[in-house]
């Protein structure tokens, strides 16, 4: 599931319930998206196996730490595994 530039929505729980994706990817800029912790909780609503963050860092109004999002899912859905990647790098799932 691929959440775009978006806001947290309470029918991101259907997309987890009906679609149940492995993979997510979610936005934790905070300026025109969700910051850290509210992805996190979309994150906690979607159930995905393997989370990747997105769309920060890429310039000065969306930096954040994606540190900060990692401790913020393991506190709100601690199953999930978090896969931070750098500009560049790939993951195989």
């Amino acid at each position: 599931y691929h959440a775009g530039d978006t806001g947290l929505f309470y029918d991101m729980k259907l997309i987890g319930e009906i679609f149940k994706p492995d993979l997510m990817m979610v936005p934790i800029g905070g300026r025109w998206n969700m910051n850290p912790e509210l992805a996190a909780i979309a994150v906690s609503y979607v159930k995905p196996k393997i989370v990747i963050p997105m769309h920060y860092n890429t310039f000065p109004p969306i930096e954040q730490d994606p540190e900060e999002f990692k401790r913020h899912v393991k506190e709100k859905a601690p199953d999930v595994k978090v896969v931070i990647l750098k500009p560049g790098e790939s993951v195989e799932i």
